[in-house]
């Protein structure tokens, strides 16, 4: 992995929504791996559960975590077919 590939990947960990405007473009964008996406994804429906937990913010972030939820399970399920490891 190039050393911004890597920085752009590690930075997207921390705080999708700075990266991706939607969901879907997690799964568009080409430089990810499914592992990538599927961290990146989990990352930010962590984010927006605490969010919602901790403040009244429903301006969109419920209907965005089911979207993360939906895409989360979607790459989950198309790394099993693919009998490749989850990460932790």
């Amino acid at each position: 992995m190039t050393t911004k590939r890597a920085r752009f990947v590690s930075g997207a960990k921390l705080d999708p929504g700075r990266y991706y405007r939607n969901p879907s473009d997690i799964i568009r964008d080409r430089r990810l791996t499914k592992e990538d996406r599927l961290e990146i994804v989990s990352a930010w429906e962590r984010d927006l559960r605490e969010q919602l937990e901790t403040t009244d913010a429903a301006d969109g972030a419920s209907d965005k975590l089911g979207q993360l939820q939906k895409l989360r399970e979607e790459i989950e399920q198309s790394l099993e077919s693919a009998g490749e490891q989850k990460p932790d």
